[in-house]
């Protein structure tokens, strides 16, 4: 009852016995035979089943040894345990261990059994004559696969159950909100008529071209008062750059330009300054000479391309780069040259006096 027919070849093959030309009856018949005395291949059997029905042992151990073929007879007294429980193993354990009732144990078992193969021969037959074209056999799994499906099908289901709600509380959703798009529209016609109603009143068509005039010039005249007020800041801004950045001048000035070139000569160097505030050009000039340097200016707009850097930098000794108000390409082309001439160049943070001061004396040091 444990092996099916291809169990019995698999265990045939496994005992390296003969199997070749012999039905699954007389296989069958063969391991029934050599299981009747003590034997290697009745030790492996033993063994195989075992191991198969040890899972079972736990649960077989609530029942009664000599009780078990009343739970053959019938699998729900055994409760859930029990019900668990393959017949062949609920046998094995029933048969397999010595009891002083063992030849009643095995009375019983027998008569469960054999009144369970007339039901299951019946049972067969009634399937076999209902379902023609399918092996009986076969009843099971295509059972599990029909329930496999069911699940399936019950889990769309609830699915769609539960779109469906969705769908309804959408709807109902869209029908308020088309209740009130509704409303605002009817307010927004009653709205078009009071504008166009005042709109007559006010003179019609000649009326909204004169307010189209008006928008026109008002937008005009902001858009010029927007640029000279942006020309105002800036203006403002350079002068109090300048003035911040002349006091020091006028106070080195006042300390006299003598005290300085004691402390910082740059001995007739050519300084290049490139960038920066172009009104504060001569103030730079002022610096540079006040450190015996030799000023030469570039305002950083590359017209004609890096050649023309090139050319400012073979000319010069030192260069100084601020990098706040400047041409980025003026930038890269300045570092680029004086690493490959090995002029030494200075890029400072700020276009101020002070920054440049600071610098010279800097380097000088």
């Amino acid at each position: 009852m444990t092996f099916d027919e291809k169990e019995l070849s698999e265990i045939f093959k496994k005992l390296k016995l003969n199997h070749d030309s012999i039905t699954a009856f007389e296989m069958h018949g063969s391991l029934v035979k050599a299981c009747g005395t003590q034997n290697k291949t009745s030790k492996q059997l033993d063994k195989i089943l075992k191991d198969r029905f040890e899972e079972y042992r736990e649960d077989i151990k609530r029942i009664p040894q000599k009780e078990i073929y009343r739970y053959i007879e019938d699998r729900n007294a055994a409760g859930t345990n029990g019900t668990n429980i393959p017949l062949p193993a609920l046998i094995w354990f029933a048969v397999r261990n010595q009891h002083e009732d063992i030849d009643k144990i095995e009375a019983g078992v027998f008569g469960v059994t054999h009144m369970y193969g007339h039901r299951a021969l019946r049972f067969h037959d009634a399937l076999r004559r209902v379902l023609p074209d399918s092996r009986p056999e076969y009843v099971m799994k295509e059972l599990n696969d029909a329930l496999r499906s069911n699940e399936k099908l019950q889990t769309k289901c609830k699915r769609s159950e539960w779109k469906v709600e969705q769908l309804k509380s959408d709807i109902e959703s869209d029908k308020e909100d088309r209740s009130r798009i509704n409303t605002v529209m009817e307010e927004q016609k009653q709205l078009n008529r009071r504008l166009v109603s005042d709109f007559e009143r006010l003179g019609g068509e000649n009326a909204l071209s004169q307010i189209e005039d008006m928008k026109k010039e008002i937008d005009l005249l902001s858009e010029e008062v927007g640029t000279l007020t942006s020309e105002l800041l800036e203006r403002n801004r350079i002068c109090d750059m300048i003035s911040n950045e002349l006091r020091p001048i006028e106070q080195v000035s006042e300390s006299g330009t003598e005290d300085r070139g004691k402390s910082v000569d740059l001995n007739g160097m050519r300084v290049a300054y490139v960038g920066g505030v172009e009104s504060l050009t001569p103030h730079y000039r002022e610096v540079i000479e006040s450190f015996g340097g030799t000023f030469c200016y570039h305002c950083g707009r590359c017209i004609q391309g890096k050649k023309e850097i090139e050319n400012l930098v073979d000319g010069i000794d030192m260069i100084f780069c601020p990098v706040d108000i400047n041409s980025r390409t003026a930038y890269r082309y300045i570092k680029k040259a004086c690493k490959t001439r090995n002029k030494p160049c200075h890029f400072l943070r700020s276009s101020g006096l002070s920054m440049l001061i600071k610098e010279l004396e800097n380097h000088a040091g």
